[in-house]
């Protein structure tokens, strides 16, 4: 008997992480009037209630963060839309293609953006962004301070904590560069390690929901 026909089989990944890492050139200009509107932003509000980094149930721990009742990409700004419409939302098509496949025809993201102002020493929590309608999150990395990792890192926590029995990880580390744009699953658990230096670090967040309704989408 042929060896090859005594048995079929197919290998198979099971609850994969799919991460995009895009690096995007010849966009100082960008970043820094994205840099100077978050300043000023942080100038105007970092001690009132629109600090959403003053609301202890947030992963946030110190620094400004842009209110939560205010999503970045409703506005005016030129250098906010030309980020979201050049950069966020290309990306977010080919992420969201390589996902769901032919699904993502079927999807009408809409950008929720908030934006982050960490002084050293500060840092963000263990924390994901799990919604129904939400299909992924991303991170876009506008000014960095000269970083020693783990400082200033983006640390990403093993769902599997058992794969490490295997030789697995427990954690996946990326250290980000001016003009990175990472997208990830909502459901994947990550933190930002502190850092120190006299530098701030400035982000920008947010999550790609879908205005589709009755998909049954399988990440």
């Amino acid at each position: 008997m042929d060896e090859g026909k005594r048995y079929s089989e197919s290998i198979e990944q099971h609850f994969p992480i799919t991460v995009m890492a895009r690096q995007h050139h010849e966009v100082g200009v960008l970043n820094d009037k994205l840099f100077d509107w978050l300043e000023g932003e942080a100038s105007a509000h970092a001690n009132s209630g629109e600090n959403a980094a003053r609301n202890t149930s947030i992963s946030t721990q110190g620094g400004y963060q842009t209110s939560t009742r205010t999503n970045i990409f409703q506005s005016n700004r030129p250098e906010l839309r030309q980020l979201r419409d050049r950069h966020i939302l290309p990306a977010a098509h080919h992420y969201l293609q390589s996902v769901f496949g032919g699904q993502a025809r079927e999807l009408d993201p809409n950008l929720i953006g908030w934006a982050n102002l960490l002084a050293p020493g500060d840092w963000q929590s263990p924390h994901m962004h799990p919604s129904e309608t939400n299909l992924a999150s991303g991170v876009y990395y506008i000014r960095l301070p000269e970083l020693n990792p783990p400082e200033g890192c983006i640390e990403f926590i093993n769902p599997h904590t058992i794969s490490v029995h295997h030789g697995f990880l427990t954690t996946r580390r990326i250290v980000p560069k001016e003009g990175l744009l990472l997208m990830f699953p909502p459901f994947y658990l990550h933190y930002v390690h502190p850092f120190r230096g006299e530098s701030r670090r400035a982000i920008i967040a947010f999550d790609v929901l879908t205005r589709a309704s009755g998909l049954k989408l399988r990440f």
